[in-house]
């Protein structure tokens, strides 16, 4: 049995049983590693050596937890054949891998001063709902669906809450907003372009058909980041950022997962300092309300920077006139 008959029948076999968002995920990823492997090579023949060249290629073009995927599937793969199908093998080469360091891959969250830029670099983009999208996220630590899929009247403002509706496998939830999130919703919801026939908050252009359907970031995402030089910098990593913000602000893991909705951390929302108005004071206790610049017809206004008056250069010394040149 080769490589790629083995991950065929697992897609056929395995992962139909699975949800349909699991399936799609292992049909992406085996497309990926029949590219990168050797699809004819025989099954009891890969040895951990070419899944470990395997991992190392693939961590420097994605993320850590994209690779651990990836493994995670051929570790399934490689136990099914064994287990299931009468394939003999010493043993799964993929057990055998150690976890791979996450400075070999493309690092999660912003470092120092990434932050500012990113967010500078999408306020000043010409359609002010991505800079408004990346500022909610940063506030809240929304999933990006999540947030995309809002309609006007999931919001809230005088109550300071937002009711997140079921997506795939993540339960509807009620989310607590901060100040600086509710004057960021109140201006989503205050857009002077507002178009009358669509109710998702943020709102993308008519399709062909005639009807809207949510604002489509993601291209426009990357090509602000190009302009910036940001280019190492994922979506989903403003979502870690947030997380990491509220726990420098002194939020409790639980507090974190019933803010954000994350399940690395099970907590009961019944319990009381998990309820939406102990979350709103812990959030008015330990929270910064932050800034926003002010908007001139759609377009962020911040204050001038000044800049040093530079001493003429001379062309003769290619210093400060009277000054020698400095090898």
């Amino acid at each position: 049995m080769t490589l790629e008959e083995a991950i065929n029948r697992y897609i056929t076999e395995v992962s139909l049983k699975k949800s349909s968002q699991g399936h799609d995920r292992d049909v992406r990823l085996a497309r990926i590693i029949l590219d990168r492997l050797e699809a004819t090579h025989p099954l009891e023949d890969v040895s951990p050596l070419v899944l470990g060249r395997y991992r190392d290629g693939r961590l420097k073009e994605a993320s850590l937890s994209t690779v651990k995927k990836d493994l995670e599937l051929l570790k399934d793969l490689f136990r099914v054949a064994m287990t299931q199908w009468g394939v003999t093998m010493a043993g799964n080469p993929a057990n055998a891998l150690t976890d791979p360091v996450s400075t070999l891959g493309r690092s999660s969250g912003l470092a120092p001063g990434e932050r500012l830029r990113l967010v500078a670099a999408c306020d000043h983009y010409k359609n002010p709902i991505l800079g408004l999208v990346v500022r909610i996220v940063l506030e809240t630590g929304l999933r990006k669906n999540e947030l995309l899929l809002l309609k006007c009247q999931d919001v809230d403002v005088s109550q300071r809450v937002c009711t997140v509706p079921r997506i795939q496998l993540n339960d509807p939830r009620r989310v607590p907003l901060t100040k600086t999130a509710v004057k960021l919703f109140k201006r989503a919801l205050n857009l002077e372009d507002r178009p009358s026939d669509t109710d998702w908050l943020f709102y993308g252009d008519p399709s062909r058909f005639g009807d809207r359907k949510p604002y489509a970031l993601d291209r426009v995402f990357k090509k602000v980041l190009a302009n910036a030089r940001l280019k190492r910098i994922a979506f989903d990593d403003l979502r870690a950022e947030a997380m990491s913000m509220m726990r420098e602000a002194g939020l409790s893991e639980g507090e974190i997962a019933a803010i954000t909705g994350s399940k690395q951390v099970k907590i009961s929302r019944r319990a009381p300092e998990y309820q939406l108005e102990r979350l709103l004071e812990r959030l008015d206790a330990v929270w910064p309300e932050t800034p926003l610049p002010t908007i001139e017809n759609n377009v962020p206004v911040e204050e001038p920077v000044t800049t040093p008056e530079r001493k003429p250069v001379s062309r003769r010394t290619g210093g400060a006139f009277g000054q020698p040149r400095k090898f």
